[in-house]
Parts: structure tokens; sequence; C-alpha cells
């Protein structure tokens, strides 16, 4: 769940022949697991904190090759509902689900009776079975297609009451708003690169603000960096 790979892989196949990458590991964290009184809180907690989970995704020379030993963070994407709601937080609108209260977040739908295509799309299980295998993270053609020009994200982008329309009428200089939209989409500011290429575009689009917003905000969600978690 935190890693994106399991010590044993497929997690739910444990058998003599499909051995853990570290049985070292998997003994020593099932050992404090018991210790701890059967406590998963400070499982999570143990896991979180460890020097593995904080290792960056960027590879080097001797790790460029790995994908089971941990030695690097495994870039993951965002699960639907995460997704989902994060893109509501960067356009400032939010999904109207059908019988639920207005602001309803994806991550608080009681199952998946609720439709929606976007989580569909995104590979939202459909719980049939206790396994965790029922969630698809693999890419396809038509999750790109869903960001890029779906009426769904479109709708989000255009809206009157959305981030775009409000950047648009704030009367701050548009570097400060650049920033203040990739710490939203990024969690950083941006690099003065981006800063300029985004400005750039705002003056081209000089008598067009809002649409110019749009532009920039669909571009953020369309990066890997703000769909995987790296």
């Amino acid at each position: 769940h935190f890693f994106g790979r399991g010590i044993v892989e497929p997690m739910d196949d444990m058998r003599l022949t499909n051995p853990p990458s570290n049985p070292e590991l998997i003994q020593a964290l099932a050992d404090h697991f018991v210790k701890s009184g059967f406590d998963l809180k400070n499982l999570i907690r143990t896991i979180c904190v460890s020097r593995t989970y904080g290792l960056s995704s960027i590879p080097n020379a001797t790790n460029a090759k790995d994908k089971q030993s941990f030695s690097r963070r495994y870039p993951k994407r965002m699960s639907a509902e995460v997704l989902h709601d994060a893109i509501v937080a960067v356009t400032g609108v939010p999904t109207s689900f059908g019988g639920l209260p207005a602001g309803t977040r994806a991550i608080d739908l009681p199952d998946e009776s609720v439709a929606s295509d976007f989580l569909d799309t995104f590979g939202r299980p459909k719980r049939d079975s206790p396994c965790e295998c029922e969630r698809v993270g693999d890419a396809s053609l038509s999750q790109s297609l869903m960001l890029l020009n779906s009426n769904e994200i479109h709708g989000k982008l255009t809206s009157g009451q959305g981030k775009a329309e409000a950047l648009a009428k704030d009367p701050r200089p548009d570097a400060e708003k650049l920033e203040e939209l990739f710490w939203a989409a990024f969690s950083r500011a941006p690099s003065s690169s981006e800063t300029a290429t985004a400005l750039d575009h705002l003056q081209r689009k000089a008598n067009q603000r809002k649409e110019a917003y749009e532009d920039i905000i669909w571009a953020l969600v369309n990066a890997k960096e703000f769909q995987f978690n790296d």
C-alpha cells in the first residue's frame, strides 16, 4: 500500500516458490506487529517514519534497474478517489454525486454504487472480493483521454465558480497567483523557467485571462508530478 509493491509480490500469493524479496524484513515487521499487541497504527507509523519510505524516487547508477529491493521509491499514481479529490482541490469545483450532500468527496463515498465514470476509468474496484488486486493501477489510454479532454474535466476548468475564474479576477500579481497554483498542485513553488513560461502564456492571452488560467491548470493536472506520488 505504501510502496506500490509487496515484500511478497503479488502480496496475496504466498508460497514457497514465490519467496519474499527480503525475508528478514518481513519477519522483522511481523515480530514488531506481534510485540506491539497487533497495533496496526503503530505498524503504519513505523513504516512511514522509516528511512526507506523517505527515499527519493530519482534513480542513480546503483538502483536504476531495481524493481523489488526498495532501494529507492517507486513512483505510484494516486488512487482513483484521491486523484479525483486532488483535481477538485486544484480546480475549485466539487463534483455532485447523486443523492449525496453537496461537497461530498470521492474518498467519502460509501460504496461503488455511486456512479462516476472518472472513478471507474481510474480503477475503482467493484468490491466483488476482498482482494486488493481488484483495484487496477495500470495506466491506460482512456485515462489519458479522460484527463485531456473529457467533459468532466473541461467543465471544472471552465466553470464560472472555479479557480480559473477567481484567478482571472484576482488583482494580485500573476507571479504570486502562479506560486499559489503550484503549491496547490505540486506542494512546491514553481521553478524560474516554469514561472517564465506561464507568465509568457498569460501575456500572450492578455485579453483572455480566464482561458489562460484554464490552460495552466489543465497543464498542471495532466503532469506526471501531479498524478503520481514519488
